[in-house]
């Protein structure tokens, strides 16, 4: 590893200092720790105590920036990236690790996403605006959260229920014709009951002029987002919850361009549509003597309808021009469980605490594509289904070794079994059994410093590339019968971290160096054999790769009216042998999604009781779009301004993101897809939101 040892040696210090006191000295240092819990950790302990890369957000975090979604809010974030080839930035990557798009073939996510213990991974996430908290989890999982935590996780978890009536209604407004709504209320009914409701509806034109339809809302956003929470204490030592969502998303999706930039001609723009039902009992036992019991039975069914026109221009833009659009029905249903002791003897002298639990989950999955055959020169159609079924245990033991020193261990053992059917008559059946474990040995130099090693394992299932093999059928792609399948991915992550906070939390600085191998790493591979629009796209395995670097988080309270935040990120990556269906060599290339740096700096100045200036400056390395073309991003630097005004319960914000109108790309591909040049290959980049300008009024009672 090529580190510098210089900046390792100076972020460790500082951690330790932060410490600022003397270990013996218990009761004040405990009370000043700072006392935020990782809710998706198996115990929820404080994250400053708490081994791996874990950053947590609240609430307060979110308004800073005055986000209104997750992919306005990640670039804030030490090594985390996200792509969109969709309305929203829908596909997540951790420390260069992640799934950029889902066409014919189901993904397994390397990083998942969690909203109230429900699994949205492959989903996305639309509202934000009732989120309690936010924990990005970097580095394999596998312990718990299983094989959608290859590279991470990201848990967030909404508000709840209190004890007295709490609620909250904002209006948003911005350019491009944008407005977003949203309110929140809890209460409770009496000593046993008590409820939450969340409702937020977004609204906008999107960022995109269609020339040739002489529209701007042809890549626009319309989303509704409802949650509810009924709470009930059923005896002392039962709680019981009970949670429900319902997202409505109904957005365009023309946002590639012949000409690379934000205007279109597209005749026939595509759609990005989600409508999805969830509901989860969520349960709490404390009556047993040597543990409690948490458990979650969840249910999702999930709707969707993705499309775009192929050809991004109209009939008549030239004689050697083609015309045809490609549409994805999904459907999808699933049941999880995921039940788990955990000791009660967590704090006791010379004890260890453990944790054992269960997890089963039943998937379906539907997909109905509809596409232009080029083969039978008509539209066609092309169905496939896929069952899924995953079975897992696991558990974790936390032993002391000392009054500092503790050991945690932790293993998942999981089976999964698919069955594949599709139109073109293909039946296949796959399983495997894949573990995962960690190892940490947590040093507490003193309550408020942590130092840990920490070994750990992660996995994610292997597949069948349905695409593959409907399109070998034909004899001119019959190469494709050797990339029918694909097998389980594994990563190995050796890494060291500090954390350390200050009595008076004046400075709280976390730092994280991992090395990170990947055995059977899962790519995507296209077959283009023509040269012409007909692609088959298909996941492939890349031998092994090498992932490597360094993440620090920083926040100083430099006087009581100004505070700092300084995020950094420094990422290595390496594709082992990796040679395309195609010939093409890319064996030792970074991987794709993995900028080199990246960095976040942010200041609250408090310039009265009531006024707040929030400044805030993102920047990103470029990186490679994707692991099968040299195409690249820019690197890039966003500014976002946020002046707010506190008058009792009202709350008045203006704000710019994206202040200085860069051209961000969230996702590209490289091909010829414009007649006018005779089909020259172009790096062809879908952009970010440019400069946003609002203003946000609040009432909270």
């Amino acid at each position: 590893m090529r580190f510098s040892p210089t900046l390792v040696t100076s972020a460790v210090f500082a951690a330790l200092a932060a410490s600022g006191c003397v270990y013996a000295d218990n009761s004040s240092a405990v009370t000043a720790i700072e006392r935020i819990t990782v809710q998706g950790d198996l115990r929820q302990q404080h994250v400053g105590q708490l081994a791996g890369s874990i950053t947590v957000v609240t609430e307060q975090d979110l308004q800073r920036q005055s986000v209104q979604h997750l992919d306005q809010l990640l670039n804030q974030f030490a090594n985390v990236n996200f792509s969109a080839g969709a309305s929203r930035g829908r596909f997540i990557q951790v420390r260069g690790i992640g799934e950029r798009s889902e066409f014919v073939d189901t993904i397994n996510p390397s990083v998942g996403i969690l909203i109230d213990g429900i699994d949205y991974s492959g989903l996305g996430i639309s509202g934000i605006s009732d989120i309690a908290q936010f924990e990005v989890f970097r580095g394999p999982e596998a312990t718990r959260f299983g094989a959608n935590a290859l590279a991470g996780m990201l848990n967030l978890t909404t508000q709840g229920p209190t004890e007295t009536a709490e609620g909250k209604a904002s209006l948003t407004i911005a350019n491009y014709d944008s407005y977003q709504l949203a309110g929140q209320f809890s209460d409770a009914l009496n000593s046993k009951w008590g409820y939450s409701l969340s409702l937020e509806q977004q609204q906008s034109d999107g960022f995109i002029e269609n020339r040739f339809l002489n529209r701007d809302d042809t890549n626009d956003i319309n989303e509704f987002t409802g949650r509810f929470k009924l709470a009930f204490q059923a005896t002392a030592d039962l709680k019981l919850q009970l949670v429900s969502h319902v997202v409505d998303q109904d957005n365009g999706y023309d946002a590639f361009s012949l000409d690379r930039d934000r205007t279109t001609l597209s005749d026939e723009p595509g759609q990005d549509e989600l409508r999805s039902t969830a509901l989860a009992l969520q349960a709490d036992y404390s009556g047993l003597t040597f543990a409690r019991l948490h458990g979650q039975l969840s249910w999702l069914d999930a709707d969707m309808d993705y499309g775009f026109d192929e050809d991004w221009s109209y009939v008549g833009l030239h004689p050697d021009e083609y015309s045809t659009s490609d549409r994805y029905l999904r459907d999808r249903e699933q049941l999880t469980l995921d039940y788990r002791l955990v000791s009660t003897d967590a704090g006791r002298l010379g004890e260890s605490d453990w944790v054992l639990g269960v997890y089963a989950a039943s998937k379906e999955f539907a997909l109905t594509r509809q596409f232009w055959n080029w083969d039978l020169w008509q539209a066609d159609t092309f169905a496939s289904e896929l069952s899924r079924s995953n079975l897992a245990l696991y558990s974790e033991l936390n032993t002391p070794l000392s009054e500092r020193l503790s050991l945690v261990s932790g293993l998942r053992l999981e089976r999964y079994e698919d069955e594949y059917a599709d139109s073109s008559a293909n039946y296949i059946t796959n399983n495997d059994t894949m573990w995962g474990a960690k190892l940490s040995l947590n040093y507490q130099a003193s309550p408020q410093a942590l130092i840990y090693l920490l070994a750990s394992r992660g996995y994610k299932a292997g597949g069948v590339n349905g695409d593959a093999l409907a399109k070998a059928a034909d004899d001119s792609l019959s190469e494709l019968l050797t990339k029918a399948s694909f097998v389980p991915e594994t990563l190995y992550n050796a890494e060291f971290g500090v954390k350390g906070t200050a009595l008076d939390q004046s400075l709280v600085t976390r730092v994280a160096a991992f090395y990170m191998w990947r055995e059977d790493m899962q790519v995507k591979g296209w077959l283009n054999p023509d040269s012409g629009p007909q692609f088959a796209g298909f996941i492939d395995n890349a031998g092994s790769g090498r992932n490597y670097g360094i993440e620090i988080e920083n926040r100083l309270q430099l006087h009581p009216q100004l505070a700092l935040m300084i995020n950094a990120s420094w990422l290595k990556t390496k594709l082992g042998n990796y040679v395309t269906i195609d010939g093409d060599d890319f064996s030792g290339r970074e991987q794709a999604q993995a900028p080199r740096f990246s960095y976040s700096v942010a200041a609250d100045w408090y310039l009265s009781d009531t006024v707040t200036f929030n400044v805030g400056l993102q920047g990103k390395d470029s990186y490679y779009y994707s692991d099968g073309h040299n195409a690249r991003s820019s690197r890039y630097e966003l500014l976002n301004l946020r002046l707010s005004y506190q008058l009792q319960q009202w709350q008045l914000t203006v704000w710019s993101r994206n202040a200085l109108d860069q051209d961000v790309g969230i996702r590209g591909f490289y091909f010829g897809n414009d007649p006018r040049d005779g089909y020259e290959p172009h790096v062809y980049e879908q952009f970010a939101e440019p400069r946003r300008v609002g203003l946000s009024a609040s009432y909270q009672f």
